[in-house]
């Protein structure tokens, strides 16, 4: 298995990834064509973020965008999961742990001190082995996120 940074020719592969994630957590994706432009912005962009892959035999196997982001209460910038996605039969083999890993290099790199996530909603079936999965990579709680939409 291997972890690189995404690429132009990785863009439908990622969409269909994050496509599938929000499936699985219950949601409404957009179109793969919309989700599919964002990937191209995204992987072209490097200073809004990065967006990283493992692969298995010349297959994406799992797929972690991050945003760079900053804010006042935070000193410097730091990194916020975005998507976090590893294929149902790649599960439990560390696939996860080591696109974390590759994240916390980039994010060194670029001097950040710190790397945040939200979870999903509290209805999902897979929210405690999600909590858990970030709890045993060395993330703490940090309280809820909420949403408004803008029409």
């Amino acid at each position: 298995m291997n972890v690189r940074v995404a690429v132009d020719a990785d863009t439908s592969a990622v969409a269909g990834a994050v496509h599938q994630l929000l499936r699985e957590l219950g949601g409404t994706p957009p179109p793969l064509i919309e989700m599919e432009k964002t990937v191209r912005e995204l992987v072209g962009d490097p200073v809004t973020g990065v967006v990283l892959v493992a692969e298995e035999r010349g297959a994406i196997v799992g797929v972690l965008a991050a945003s760079w982001q900053a804010a006042i209460h935070v000193p410097g910038r730091y990194a916020l999961i975005q998507d976090l996605w590893v294929a149902s039969s790649y599960r439990g083999q560390a696939i996860g742990g080591a696109l974390l890993d590759a994240l916390l290099a980039r994010a060194r790199e670029q001097a950040m001190a710190r790397i945040e996530v939200g979870l999903p909603r509290e209805s999902f079936a897979g929210i405690r082995a999600t909590e858990a999965f970030y709890l045993h990579n060395g993330f703490a709680p940090l309280g809820a996120r909420m949403r408004r939409l803008l029409p």
